[in-house]
């Protein structure tokens, strides 16, 4: 494993290559941000400093990923909701839901971008639905995503 990582190295390619599978865990969950990370933590000879280096990469590349997403609902749900009636009556109910829980809204964002649950890409999606400001979803995100991952770094590679 060292020896891939120091190959990788020596062109920068680790850094970019844990952002691209970041950005694609993201929404694709079969790439494992958390199990690169914890291969890298286990299986290398990084330092500390340099791991959470990584961890911080990886954390901006979910976070790209997240805010293309809540863009994106958001988008949807003030064009698409014109043109199709059922969008528009989904987009309703996910208000009602959000003035329900509007007390606990900026928990959920915590509990999705440090626990993982609810999944995060699904807080993004509502969030740009129900209208959060982004500035509120972005550094609630990026913040718990850094601690999340370097969390997970750290402790796979003291333990290991």
């Amino acid at each position: 494993m060292q020896g891939l990582l120091d190959a990788l190295d020596g062109f920068g390619g680790v850094y970019l290559a844990l952002f691209l599978i970041a950005v694609l865990s993201g929404v694709f969950p079969l790439t494992n941000s958390e199990a690169a990370l914890i291969a890298i933590g286990v299986g290398s000879s990084y330092g500390w400093m340099k791991l959470v280096v990584l961890a911080v990469i990886v954390a901006l590349g979910q976070s790209l990923t997240h805010a293309i997403v809540f863009f994106s609902a958001r988008g949807m749900a003030k064009v698409g909701a014109k043109k199709r009636p059922w969008l528009e009556l989904r987009i309703a109910k996910a208000h009602e839901l959000a003035a329900r829980w509007k007390k606990s809204e900026l928990l959920l964002m915590m509990l999705g971008a440090t626990v993982g649950v609810p999944p995060q890409v699904l807080v993004a999606m509502v969030a740009g639905i129900i209208g959060i400001r982004f500035r509120t979803f972005a550094v609630i995100d990026i913040c718990g995503r850094i601690v999340r991952f370097t969390v997970i770094v750290l402790v796979a590679h003291f333990a290991a």
